[in-house]
């Protein structure tokens, strides 16, 4: 008994999608096509038709020669036919873009997923590759799901031999291939934005194996190891918080201590060394300064410094009497 080969059951895009599932759309939808033997041919890469107007309704098809075996050999007309199907298919399946669009502006099948790509915002152009750098860990996402997201993307940017994009001016002479480097700088991506200072981490930690192989070899390793290393992370800066708090606790002390001054108390001389009890004034207004001596350190208060003329006995009202405050 032959066994009967199906697809998965095909769904409709939705408004937001990711290239993965998107991707995945496509390539369940061009498996389901290509089961039909009358669709086959037009998912060829290379295969190409013109657009349908009034004036070239056989888009450009002809019919099959007797080269073609005659069991598979088919008219202009049933090409056409058959192409519209397939199209049809398409569209019913893509509600988001113009049936138009797909049915009658086509040219080929790969111009029919640019379109809907296009849509999407992540059609292949040389642009779209900046839109890595828009990549960050969202709230509440998980680390492995941002790395899918990170290789996704770069899989799904790798040029083609015959794709639109030119590098240097000349097509790919075959399709890219993810190297080991670009899978390094993936990795190295996405620890950065899961943690600034992982990468960092990483090197101390593992720096035995990083010396034979490369980090994109030790990503399941990491990934295992990921919870216990972010836990690491966050001890170590939690205690450079807590260092740096006691260092700026000590210096706000020592600086509040330093501004912190006693103020200045008058002091006599005089009194204080005749055991007086009030000593809390200046000299120059104790009571028991003589007055010739009170005119002098008055006057040598207000004459310049490099003045050597005598002292002015007049500088203080010698009429002006002082009253002993005890």
């Amino acid at each position: 008994m032959a066994s009967h080969i199906r697809a998965p059951r095909q769904w409709s895009l939705t408004k937001r999608e990711t290239i993965t599932s998107y991707e995945a759309w496509r390539q369940n939808l061009q498996y389901t096509l290509s089961l039909d033997p009358n669709f086959a041919t037009f998912l060829i890469d290379g295969t190409t038709w013109l657009r349908l107007t009034n004036t070239n309704l056989l888009r450009g098809f002809q019919d099959d020669g007797n080269e073609v075996p005659e069991a598979r050999r088919r008219t202009g007309q049933q090409k056409v036919t058959h192409l519209a199907l397939m199209l049809g298919q398409i569209a019913n399946f893509a509600p988001i873009v113009s049936r138009n669009t797909i049915v009658r502006n086509s040219t080929s099948i790969s111009a029919v997923w640019q379109a809907i790509r296009l849509h999407y915002g992540f059609q292949s152009t040389g642009s779209h590759f900046l839109d890595f750098n828009s990549i960050t860990l969202e709230p509440g996402e998980c680390a492995e799901d941002l790395y899918q997201r990170l290789i996704s993307f770069v899989e799904d940017n790798l040029l083609t031999h015959n794709g639109p994009i030119l590098h240097h001016g000349d097509h790919l002479p075959a399709d890219e291939e993810l190297s080991p480097s670009l899978e390094n700088m993936v990795v190295l991506t996405w620890l950065r934005l899961v943690h600034p200072e992982l990468p960092n981490l990483i090197k101390q930690r593992y720096g035995t194996e990083l010396r034979s192989c490369s980090v994109a070899s030790i990503k399941p390793e990491i990934s295992q190891a990921l919870d216990s290393l972010l836990a690491e992370l966050q001890s170590m800066s939690d205690a450079r918080a807590f260092r740096a708090a006691v260092s700026n606790s000590r210096y706000c002390s020592s600086s509040h201590a330093a501004t912190t001054t006693v103020p200045h108390q008058p002091t006599c001389p005089l009194c204080k060394q005749a055991g007086r009890p009030h000593f809390s004034h200046n000299l120059t207004s104790c009571y028991y300064l003589p007055e010739d001596d009170r005119h002098y350190f008055i006057s040598k208060r207000h004459s310049p410094v490099h003045d050597e003329s005598p002292p002015d006995t007049h500088a203080c009202d010698s009429t002006t009497t002082l009253k002993c405050p005890y």
